[in-house]
């Protein structure tokens, strides 16, 4: 295998670093946003919702699970709304992932 298959998000891995409620509120919400913004647009293979449409806590992505256009965002786009975000940008303007992404071939 010439290419590892390294992970890109592990929500169990983002709930262990911190205990506090909000903060695990927070995780949930913001990667609710952003897999519900992957899965309209066909970027992951893998289903990140349970079948009552809630964020899977045991989801864990892989380069695998996602196509060419995906890993692009995850190098740069994804960092930088996870950084807008925390600076106080509202959660749901995923506009600078969706410019990113037509801008990739």
């Amino acid at each position: 295998m010439s290419d590892l298959d390294f992970t890109l998000c592990s929500i169990p891995m983002l709930m262990s670093r911190n205990k506090s409620a909000e903060y695990q509120r927070q995780i949930v919400v913001r990667y609710t946003v952003l897999m519900s913004f992957l899965k309209v647009r066909g970027l992951i293979y893998k289903e990140p919702f349970d079948s009552d449409g809630n964020l899977k806590m045991d989801l864990v992505i892989k380069k695998s699970d996602v196509t060419s256009q995906c890993l692009e965002l995850f190098k740069k786009a994804v960092p930088a709304w996870h950084a807008y975000v925390d600076k106080g940008g509202d959660i749901n303007n995923t506009s600078k992932i969706e410019k990113e992404l037509a801008k990739i071939p």
